[in-house]
């Protein structure tokens, strides 16, 4: 019986050897099949790695740039070179930029400058909100989620129900505002 089952074992192991080997001969006649579209994917694969990495350091390089710049007009306001190179490398600080300096010395002109040009939509809203006190963005569903939370400290659930429903249902403050509605401003 021992005989029997050592030839069997032995069997047994010379298939596992054929099909590893028929495994290899298959992967082998694939690669050689498929050589070329496998090395332009991997070359692609390549290729696209190195171009994000060069895409990256060039977006670190100019944000370092705009951030040293800012630094600079924060301490030297007059400086024009440091201006220019933030309006060259980051339009939407410069704005930003712009608009604060418009802000802090109250100068309606720059403001309505600010407020034609192309910025950011939040900083419009600021920005119109400041000049006219009103405001259809954000800006003003917060100051009506404000007024509708008064209210509820106030105990008057009534008016601030009335006030809240003044904010846009597209708006990101309607969580706020159901919860709000939901326990009373407690």
């Amino acid at each position: 019986m021992a005989l029997k089952e050592n030839l069997d074992a032995i069997k047994q192991g010379l298939s596992t050897e054929e099909q590893f080997l028929e495994g290899m001969i298959k992967g082998e006649r694939f690669f050689k099949k498929y050589k070329w579209l496998l090395v332009c994917v991997v070359a692609i694969a390549i290729v696209l790695g190195m171009g994000y990495a060069i895409m990256d350091t060039f977006k670190t390089k100019q944000l370092l740039t705009s951030n040293e710049a800012y630094r600079v007009l924060l301490q030297n306001p007059n400086d024009t070179a440091a201006l220019e190179t933030l309006k060259k490398t980051s339009p939407a600080l410069y704005h930003t930029y712009e608009a604060k300096l418009a802000l802090n010395s109250n100068d309606q002109v720059a403001l309505e400058a600010v407020l034609a040009s192309d910025v950011d939509v939040l900083l419009r809203d600021l920005v119109s909100y400041q000049l006219h006190e009103t405001s259809e963005g954000l800006l003003s569903n917060l100051a009506a989620l404000q007024r509708g939370y008064f209210l509820l400290k106030e105990g008057k659930p009534e008016a601030a129900k009335v006030e809240f429903s003044t904010i846009s249902m597209s708006s990101p403050l309607q969580n706020v505002v159901k919860n709000l509605e939901h326990f009373q401003g407690e």
